[in-house]
């Protein structure tokens, strides 16, 4: 009877083993998956922020292009994102330099066209209201570029 009693006591003492690797398998697994859901969420606002500037950006190149040098006219731009997102760029202008091209040996003297440069500040790059942080810089397109 005492081989009984022994193998009925080791197993008692391997139940609560069992029972402690369980909950440490269990801790494990939530810690890896708050990581990952951290690093989800990082994910979805850089793609944010990204599809944002993207948008910003292909504003900007229509606005260049369609535009050219009579946005000039005025120091600033409105750029519609959506039906009720819009963000604006400050518009500088440079100097109209003279070029001097050579053209079948003969040295010919033009204006070029004025460099017509539009920005969008890194705050209103933000979606939420957010403050950029100390890393970001201002959107800057440029007929020159």
């Amino acid at each position: 009877m005492s081989i009984c009693s022994d193998h009925r006591l080791h197993r008692r003492s391997e139940r609560g083993e069992v029972l402690l690797e369980a909950l440490i398998g269990v801790l494990l697994t939530s810690i890896i998956a708050a990581g990952l859901a951290h690093v989800q969420a990082r994910l979805m606002q850089d793609q944010r922020t990204t599809k944002v500037e993207r948008l910003v950006v292909g504003q900007l190149r229509n606005q260049l292009q369609t535009s050219g040098i009579s946005l000039c006219a005025s120091a600033s731009l409105q750029l519609p994102l959506s039906d009720t997102l819009s963000r604006t760029a400050t518009v500088s202008c440079g100097s109209e330099p003279r070029l001097q091209v050579g053209v079948a040996g003969a040295l010919l003297d033009i204006d070029a066209p004025a460099q017509v440069d539009l920005t969008v500040k890194a705050q209103d790059l933000e979606l939420d209201g957010s403050q950029a942080d100390d890393a970001a810089v201002d959107l800057r397109l440029s007929s020159r570029q």
